[in-house]
Formats: C-alpha cells, structure tokens, sequence
C-alpha cells in the first residue's frame, strides 16, 4: 500500500497492519514499531497512571496468589469522527459456553474514567485498532460498539497464577485489540493465538509497554500463560483490551 492510502489514524501510530490481519486474521506487533509523538508519549504515562485507580475484582479467585483490578465500559463509537460516547453502565457478562469459569454472572465493574476516554493516546489506540480492521466499507459509516476493559494483576511473593483462569478460550467480539500497558517484577505471561480447534499459530510475551495483538476474537482463540513473582516481592501486569461489535450485522459479538 503506498503511504497515501494510509489512514492517518494508522500514520500517526506509525505501523500498518491492514494486509497481515486480512491475511491471516491477527497481527502481533511489537512495541518497538510503533512511532509515538512526543505528545503521546506524555499522554501514554498520564493514562497508564489510572491503572492504579482500578476497582478490585471480586470474581478472579486469586486467594493469596494474586488478586485483579478492573475497570470495563461500552461506548458508541463513530468511526468517521473517531467520538466515542459513553453508554449506560451494564453487566460484563458471558454464556458459561463461552467461560467456563464465570460465564452466566452477570459481574459488575467501575467504569473508565472520563479523563482516559479523553487521554490523547486512548483515542489513538481505539482508532488505530479500528483502522486496521478487515471490515468492509458498508460498514465503517455505521456506529459500533466499543468495549473497553482496563485490567491489573497482581501477583504475591513467590506465587504463581493464571492470567486466565479460563484457559484458552474466546470472548465473542468480532474484532480485538491488546495492548501491554506495563509489567513489573513477572516471570511468564506468553501470549498465543490459536484457530478454533485449538491449533497455534502465533506465541509472543509481552515485555514492553505498548506490545500489541489485533485479532478476530469471534473466529479465533487466545491464551496467556501463568505469571510469577519473585520470592521477595510482588509482581504485576497491566493490558488494556479494545473491543468492537456492530449489532444487527455480520459482526455480532457472541455471548
């Protein structure tokens, strides 16, 4: 594609994906990438700050291995404008098909803040997710649904826990974006994605804030691995998943 095809949304993070996820259905792309403005790069430490904000999670089971924090909201999204706009605070819920874990409790959790909704890079993120998604063009003048989960473990001296209790599993969206925001003091943690009868297809960790995976979560399926922290302090890992629906569309989110 030459560079004047190149949405600037996808120009000003500086990495174009569009034919790796029409090809293969996921893009993994390293930290090392993108190029951030110096604005950005402000603006990255600003919202990465609020993940010391985030409501404890009473459902992730963690005992004294690990806990998790949270924070998850919808918003209308218009992609031609990039606005996003809050909608009324509802349930994260899941079929217990889809999580064998949690699935069929409806969990309530804090909604994100209004200041990262208007972080500078927040809105960066959604669009470049957006951007480089294989969707047809009928559909890119429509408003979607934007679901945003900002997610902390943490994981005591000495212990080990999964990132997903889970296991390997998909949450139903037809489109996903996760994006590292910060690791401190863990061992583990490799993502992989797999086609849906479990076969893998691509295995990276982590390490570097801003590492990044886009995928079809619908038509896929995904894993992380176990953490640990060392015997004398504790360890934590920070992500921020973008999620895209579009009701009454091919691009339904599975429940």
């Amino acid at each position: 594609m030459s560079n004047s095809s190149v949405p600037q949304s996808i120009a000003r993070i500086g990495v174009d994906c569009r034919e790796e996820l029409r090809e293969q259905r996921y893009a993994l792309i390293p930290a090392g990438n993108l190029r951030l403005s110096a604005e950005l790069q402000d603006a990255f430490a600003e919202m990465a700050a609020s993940w010391d904000r985030l409501d404890a999670d009473p459902h992730f089971g963690g005992g004294d291995r690990a806990t998790r924090t949270r924070r998850y909201s919808d918003f209308d999204y218009v992609p031609a404008t990039g606005e996003l706009t809050p909608r009324s605070h509802v349930a994260y819920l899941q079929s217990e098909e889809m999580n064998s874990f949690v699935g069929g409790l409806e969990r309530h959790f804090g909604d994100v803040e209004p200041a990262i909704v208007e972080n500078p890079l927040f809105k960066a993120l959604v669009e470049f997710d957006f951007d480089s998604l294989p969707i047809e063009e009928e559909y890119r003048s429509r408003k979607w649904i934007c679901q945003i989960h900002q997610i902390r473990i943490v994981v005591n001296p000495g212990r080990t826990y999964e990132v997903v209790p889970e296991g390997i599993h998909s949450d139903g969206y037809p489109f996903a974006g996760l994006h590292l925001i910060g690791r401190t003091d863990i061992d583990g943690g490799e993502s992989t994605v797999f086609t849906w009868e479990e076969e893998p297809l691509a295995k990276a960790t982590f390490l570097d804030p801003l590492d990044t995976l886009i995928f079809e979560d619908r038509k896929m399926k995904h894993h992380v691995t176990p953490i640990s922290a060392p015997a004398d302090r504790k360890g934590q890992r920070d992500v921020l998943a973008i999620s895209f629906s579009l009701p009454g569309s091919p691009y339904e989110t599975v429940v």
